[in-house]
């Protein structure tokens, strides 16, 4: 009998949900030190500011504060936001505030094509200029490092090409990410007796983290095989992620989440 606790037949694989709640972050094109694009998101909104230089090569900005996703690129259901582009005027910093100062003016249009977890294309217009760049999250911190954590895992089980259904489980993870060697080790001791241990090198990307390598387990179906964890985010308070493992012809995919002990 294979070692699964399965708690849904998944009679055909679902459509991922949209990818659109991890995009809040600095990205930019690291040919041209000085431009950017800041974005903070909020559900399917985002305030976008645009960090640019105009003709005389002076620092200027733009923002789209309404920037709002409008479709869904494919494959891999990527968000495509969408918004009018302004350049704003105000009062001198160092004085009171004015209101009459404040002005909003459009000068075009942004739309930002998400095309990976690290990777967006912006397109914007500004005075009937177009312009095109890719870009990418800009990474200055090393995430926390090591921790204890209390988690659950939900894996879609597939085995050879037949998906079988969905594993829960709850478990005590030990995770380090080493700056030196750039190698994350993670323990996982879950519910259902069985300690599994990751191991492999990561990459920084913004505020995400992605792991790939290897892994084993003390039991199971599927006991050692390759991995790969993407959208890893780690706070002071816990981490969230997506896990992809491969063992032969089976493999398993799902989210994951922890708060720290």
């Amino acid at each position: 009998m294979r070692f699964l606790r399965c708690v849904a037949a998944c009679a055909a694989f679902c459509v991922p949900a949209a990818k659109a709640s991890t995009y809040s972050d600095i990205w930019h094109d690291h040919t041209q030190p000085g431009w950017g694009v800041s974005v903070v998101q909020q559900l399917e909104t985002a305030f976008v500011t645009l960090y640019s230089y105009d003709a005389a090569g002076k620092p200027t900005w733009f923002v789209a504060s309404d920037a709002r996703i409008t479709a869904y690129a494919e494959p891999g259901a990527w968000p495509v936001f969408d918004g009018t582009l302004y350049r704003t005027e105000g009062s001198y910093h160092a004085g009171p505030y004015d209101p009459a100062q404040q002005k909003l003016t459009p000068v075009g249009h942004l739309q930002l094509e998400v095309r990976d977890h690290d990777r967006m294309r912006v397109y914007y217009t500004v005075d009937g200029v177009s312009v095109v760049k890719d870009v990418r999250r800009y990474t200055f911190q090393q995430p926390i490092e090591a921790g204890n954590f209390a988690g659950q895992f939900r894996l879609r089980q597939v085995l050879g090409s037949q998906p079988v259904g969905t594993l829960e489980v709850q478990a005590d993870i030990l995770m380090h990410l080493d700056s030196e060697t750039r190698l994350a080790y993670l323990r996982v001791d879950d519910n259902i007796g069985r300690q599994c241990e990751y191991r492999g090198p990561y990459e920084l990307a913004g505020k995400l983290v992605r792991v790939s390598g290897t892994y084993a387990c003390s039991k199971g179906d599927q006991p050692a095989g390759t991995f790969e964890m993407t959208e890893l985010e780690i706070t002071a308070h816990g981490f969230t992620g997506y896990l992809r493992t491969r063992s032969g012809s089976d493999s398993q995919f799902g989210r994951f989440g922890a708060i720290r002990f």
